[in-house]
């Protein structure tokens, strides 16, 4: 039989038992409630300043990362524009042929095939000074834009000769929309998609990091949740009998 100031210090060791229990099982309920195993400063101070430069780090790379995209959706309206331009030169081309048959070509006909050249050309010039994306021009070597794409000048379609000299100036712009279309498309696949994916990767191990970090690891936290509540139940059913046996009590702390 435990004599009275054996007990006194045997309930004692109980509470302080029962009260480190208690602080244990709210701990890992908050873990597993909110996912966290770091949910402030006194949880783990070294790793909640970590965790947060990490938080930091991920998320400039994610803007930066929307940046990227912005310029390859740029860089893909321009491709397209650029595709549309191409095409009309080369209906402004098979036109010119046409216009150049001026021996069988009625004269009707070669006014309708010049006012069609300058509308063509027209048209085409609209689309390099119109030709824009986010408010940033495309086309007329500002700052920003993609490229520097001359505007078509001296279409002429009206005699033999000057059909001829357009002629070399479709050839000349189709020449140089193959140029802007491959600098495009260097861009997009060198610079933009392997940027992206370079900073994607990076990302994703920061990510990695953090959660490993901070995230709580539920099937430990739950085992050690249980453990805390077993020990808590335990105690309190200790400390509700006035004898208890040290034999026992050593078993149950052991």
């Amino acid at each position: 039989m435990l004599s009275i100031n054996s007990m006194s210090i045997v309930g004692l060791r109980i509470g302080s038992n029962i009260n480190r229990s208690s602080k244990s099982l709210f701990s890992s309920m908050e873990k597993l409630s909110s996912g966290l195993k770091i949910n402030r400063a006194s949880d783990n101070p070294a790793g909640l300043v970590i965790s947060e430069q990490l938080r930091a780090q991920i998320a400039s790379l994610g803007q930066e990362i929307k940046n990227i995209d912005a310029n390859m959706n740029k860089y893909a309206t321009a491709d397209a524009m650029v595709g549309v331009m191409r095409d009309q030169l080369v209906d402004m081309r098979a036109m010119a042929v046409g216009a150049a048959n001026t021996a069988f070509n009625s004269p009707e006909a070669q006014i309708a095939y010049q006012r069609s050249g300058e509308l063509l050309s027209e048209s085409y010039n609209r689309q390099i000074e119109n030709a824009e994306y986010n408010d940033s021009k495309l086309f007329d070597g500002s700052e920003g834009s993609v490229a520097n794409i001359d505007k078509m000048a001296n279409i002429d379609f009206s005699t033999a000769d000057t059909v001829e000299a357009s002629i070399v100036e479709i050839d000349k712009a189709l020449a140089q929309l193959d140029r802007v279309q491959i600098e495009i498309g260097a861009k997009q696949k060198n610079e933009f998609e392997a940027m992206r994916a370079s900073k994607m990767v990076t990302r994703e191990n920061l990510i990695a990091a953090e959660s490993s970090l901070r995230d709580t690891d539920f099937g430990s936290e739950f085992i050690n949740m249980v453990k805390s509540s077993l020990q808590m139940k335990v105690g309190l059913a200790l400390m509700a009998h006035s004898r208890i046996n040290a034999q026992t009590i050593l078993k149950m702390f052991s």
